[in-house]
């Protein structure tokens, strides 16, 4: 009985102050990379102070959150890592902000995961270069070969039938 007490006073609490924070999160325009940047912030504080608990009086588990809220749990891995490595840095750099996308981030996870010391240097990398030169940095910078340096000898061929497509 007294777990039950316990519980719902707990449910009581994480409510009055997730509550704000859920409010704030239906705000965030996700489209912009400050707003993904926002959420993940947001995440990582429910996420850590454990506010789901006890959310519309099912929630146990963060999993169960992401589904009461509809956020994909990978999404929100990447929202609060991508928050995490990359924050304190973007927000000195607004213009870096404004130019690079969400998705080249979450690329550059890994590789800045291994080596942070190469972050200003990736960061301003991805905000310059186009699509082909950002594949082959990334794939250079996690020690794979880079197309454009290949020299293609070990190349496969398949024949495929241009009536039926049958290879």
């Amino acid at each position: 009985m007294n777990q039950i007490t316990q519980y719902e006073n707990n449910a009581e609490k994480n409510y009055s102050l997730l509550s704000e924070i859920l409010l704030k999160l239906k705000a965030i325009n996700i489209t912009l990379l400050k707003g993904r940047m926002q959420r993940g912030m947001l995440l990582q504080k429910i996420k850590d102070e454990k506010l789901y608990i006890g959310f519309e009086g099912w929630v146990h588990t963060w999993q169960e959150f992401l589904d009461s809220v509809n956020i994909a749990r990978e999404t929100a891995r990447q929202d609060i890592e991508i928050f995490n490595e990359f924050f304190d840095f973007l927000e000195a750099q607004p213009l870096l902000l404004n130019t690079i996308s969400y998705e080249r981030l979450v690329r550059l996870l890994p590789v800045v995961k291994k080596d942070k010391s190469s972050l200003s240097q990736l960061l301003d990398m991805a905000a310059r270069s186009n699509r082909a030169d950002f594949d082959n940095n990334v794939r250079e910078a996690k020690g794979k070969i880079a197309t454009d340096s290949c020299n293609h000898n070990y190349s496969i061929v398949f024949l495929k039938c241009s009536i039926c497509g049958h290879m």
